[in-house]
This record gives structure tokens, C-alpha cells and sequence, in this order.
């Protein structure tokens, strides 16, 4: 689709405001950018009016940094189109998306292409590469290196950041949160995998292949049997952590992930005070940022700008409760559609780099940002009942790899703070 709908668009843009807030900026690998769903509909000239803070370079530039090989964002995304990589976010069925990629890997000439990229520039390498495979239509074709150019004229312009790609760190990523025992696979399908991975067996080049692990996985998603099922959801997500944890540990972000979503009330988000520390936020706080305008999420963050700064640099919950309370007090509570359902926000995990950079790296169940946020990791619901008032978003503090808060089940979010607060398990 080329545009999402208004509500769409301001859940969309509420969830890269929050983001920004809680990291100072947002980090995405190329494919997030270059093969997302999100920044496929969302313009860099829109962004740099409804994202951008003042207090973050001016508000003169995106807070985004993206990583590329070479820090040549052109250069990877015709590399990306020259060796058959799978475009999965694009508005048209799963099959159609295999077979593009199936037409650009039986054409994939990745040094015709490199040469083709200096004489012809990459707008014009994209649109022949993907005229040849003739799979998508030419109104979709148009459209999508339409967004390619704005994105890599934009950082052109240095109007993003984009850095150089750092080699995945599993190690660290492993010792934060280790894969699952074999104990906690139920199936001898899904241990045989777990022994796969583990042992190195779906290792590239000495490294752990997400591609592998979801082809030995597909069997056991398809089968008959619950247990294999399950199983196979568990190792997934557990795979995807440590992905996204390696990817952003080697680049010095936080990392946010998905995590399921239900409600608690008012009197149960106070028990967690007990148990670590914890600020609360107004409900539905991201459709909040999202409704704002331009001009309101200037003059928010203008007036939040030194409870940021306390936040970004000093790790201070003090200060994103003031932020979360500067919200309350700018915002009401959005119409609910119409329906008996309230939105619930999805959890999110937070590790601390080792430069200490603050910006967050987000991730969602295995696909791209831009994928999570229009697709499958839109905001879950629940019903409202007649218990009385839904409790206010709970942000929690805890140290990184510590599991607690109910194993982050709830309607709030986690900040995984390595060391900071001094709490263990």
C-alpha cells in the first residue's frame, strides 16, 4: 500500500516517537530501511518535520542511523537487488515475493551491477533490475524506487546517518540471554534444531544463519502436531532475540523487542513498584505521540528537552517519568474506534551497548521495523471488561538478561539497564 490509513499512520509514527524518547535515536540495519514496509510509505521530508528534536542536532536532522556496508547505502541496496534478496515487505502476496526474488537471483550479477551503479546511479540500476524480472507491476515498480531515491538522496544530504556495518557479536549476545535448554523444547523435532544451532551445523561463515534455522523450522511450523508447533514458535523468537541482540550490541544500541501482550489493572502495576523500579505512563501513550502534530511534538520535546537529556545521558527514571507526566498533561486519552477494546502496547527489552551509545535498535518477532509496525506487531488488544479503568502504562527498569516482571508479560514496557541499578534476580 502507499499510504496508511490515519490511524495506521499515527500508530506508526507514535511508535518511532517513543522509540526516539527512549533512546535519543533510532538505529535500523539496512534492511529495516531499504526493505521496510514503514519507511516504504513515510517520506524523509515528512519525518524531519513530525520526528526530528530540536534538541537532537537542531532538529535539522532525522534521529536515524542505519548501517551499510562501507557506509554506501546506494551501494547496498543495489547489492541487495544484484544477489536475490528476498524483498519481503512489499504490498503484494508472500509467493510473488519469492518469485522476485527467485527472478533476481537467476539474473544476480553483482559486478555488472556495481559498474552499472557508478555510470547510471541506483535509482536507475533499481528500476532496470527490477523491470527484467517483470513480477511486479509497473505502478508498484514506480512507486517503490520512487522511495529508494527519497531515502538515499536524504542521506545524501546528511539528513540520516549512516555508518559502517559491524560484524554481528554473538558471544556477548549469547552471554546475555543463552538459547533455550533442551529441556524447555518439548519435541524431538524442535531439539533436533535446537542441536543444529547450537552445535554450529546452520553456521555461514562462522556465523549463526537466521535463513537456515527458519528452512529447518518450516517443517515443524507446518506439521500436524501442537507440540512441534510450539516448539518451533519458541526457538524462533528465541533465535530472533539473539539476532537482533548480536546486531545491536556490535553497534552500540539498546535493543527493543516484542513480547506477548495482556492487560493488568491499576491495583497490579503498583505491586511491581515492590519488585523494580518503575514509571508510569498514560494509556495508549503511543497513539498519543502519534495524534500529535508537528508542532506539538516540537513544542513537547522542546519543553521535556533537559528530562530527555537526564534520561538519554543519565539513565534518571526521575526524568522519564517526567517525560511520561509532560504526556499526561499534554494529551487526552484517544477515541477508542467505537469498540468495548482498549490497545494494548507491546513490551520491550532494552541492552545497553558497550561504546554506551544511547540510540535503540528495535525489533519485532523476526521481520524488519517497518514489517512489525504495519504488519503482524501492530498493537495487540484485549477487552476492557467490567473490572473498572485500565492501569497506566508501566515502564520498568531492570538489569540486562534478568527476566522478572511475570517474564515481561503486562501492559508495560521493560528497560534492560546493564549494571545501572545494581538489582540481580
Amino acid at each position: 500500500m502507499e499510504r496508511p490509513t490515519a490511524l495506521g499512520r499515527a500508530e506508526l509514527l507514535g511508535r518511532l516517537r517513543w522509540e526516539v524518547i527512549q533512546g535519543g535515536s533510532l538505529f535500523l540495519t539496512y534492511p529495516q530501511l531499504l526493505d521496510g514496509a514503514a519507511f516504504a510509505v513515510l517520506r524523509p521530508a515528512e519525518l524531519l518535520d513530525e520526528l526530528a528534536i530540536r534538541a537532537i542536532g537542531g532538529g535539522a536532522v532525522l534521529p536515524i542511523r542505519v548501517n551499510s556496508r562501507n557506509a554506501d547505502l546506494a551501494g547496498q541496496l543495489t547489492a541487495m537487488l544484484s544477489t536475490g534478496f528476498l524483498f519481503s515487505s512489499l504490498p503484494v502476496p508472500d509467493g510473488q515475493c519469492l518469485l522476485l526474488q527467485r527472478e533476481l537471483a537467476a539474473r544476480a550479477d553483482a559486478d555488472a551491477a556495481a559498474e552499472a551503479l557508478a555510470a547510471e546511479g541506483p535509482a536507475a540500476v533499481a528500476d532496470r533490475l527490477l523491470t527484467a524480472t517483470g513480477v511486479l507491476d509497473a505502478a508498484l515498480r514506480r512507486r517503490t524506487v520512487a522511495r529508494w531515491r527519497d531515502w538515499l538522496e536524504a542521506a545524501e544530504r546528511g539528513l540520516l546517518e549512516v555508518s559502517p556495518l559491524a560484524p554481528a557479536d554473538y558471544a556477548t549476545a549469547y552471554a546475555l540471554r543463552p538459547p533455550p535448554r533442551p529441556d524447555e523444547v518439548a519435541g524431538e523435532p524442535g531439539r533436533a534444531v535446537l542441536a543444529a544451532w547450537t552445535d554450529g551445523r546452520l553456521d555461514v561463515n562462522g556465523l549463526p544463519s537466521r535463513s537456515r534455522l527458519y528452512e529447518s523450522l518450516d517443517p515443524l511450523l507446518r506439521s500436524d502436531d501442537p507440540e512441534d508447533r510450539a516448539d518451533a514458535r519458541i526457538l524462533r523468537e528465541s533465535f530472533d532475540e539473539t539476532y537482533y541482540r548480536a546486531i545491536a550490541v556490535s553497534e552500540g544500541c539498546m535493543l527493543g523487542l516484542a513480547s506477548p501482550r495482556r492487560g493488568i489493572r491499576r491495583r497490579e502495576a503498583a505491586t511491581y513498584v515492590e519488585r523494580t523500579p518503575v514509571v508510569r505512563y498514560p494509556t495508549r501513550f503511543e497513539l498519543r505521540l502519534g495524534l500529535m502534530t508537528g508542532a506539538q511534538w516540537q513544542r513537547y520535546t522542546d519543553d521535556a528537552a533537559d528530562a530527555l537529556a537526564g534520561w538519554w545521558h543519565r539513565r534518571d527514571l526521575a526524568a522519564l517519568q517526567e517525560v511520561g507526566d509532560l504526556l499526561a498533561g499534554r494529551t487526552k486519552e484517544p477515541p477508542d474506534g467505537g469498540g468495548e477494546e482498549a490497545s494494548v502496547t507491546r513490551l520491550q527489552r532494552f541492552t545497553q551497548g558497550a561504546r554506551g551509545a544511547t540510540a535503540q535498535m528495535v525489533a519485532g518477532g523476526g521481520m524488519s521495523l517497518a514489517t512489525s509496525l504495519l504488519g503482524e506487531g501492530m498493537p495487540g488488544v484485549f477487552a476492557a471488561g467490567a473490572g473498572g479503568a485500565l492501569a497506566p502504562v508501566v515502564v520498568a527498569a531492570v538489569a540486562a538478561g534478568v527476566t522478572r516482571l511475570s517474564d515481561f508479560r503486562g501492559r508495560y514496557d521493560v528497560i534492560e539497564l546493564p549494571g545501572v541499578l545494581g538489582r540481580s534476580s
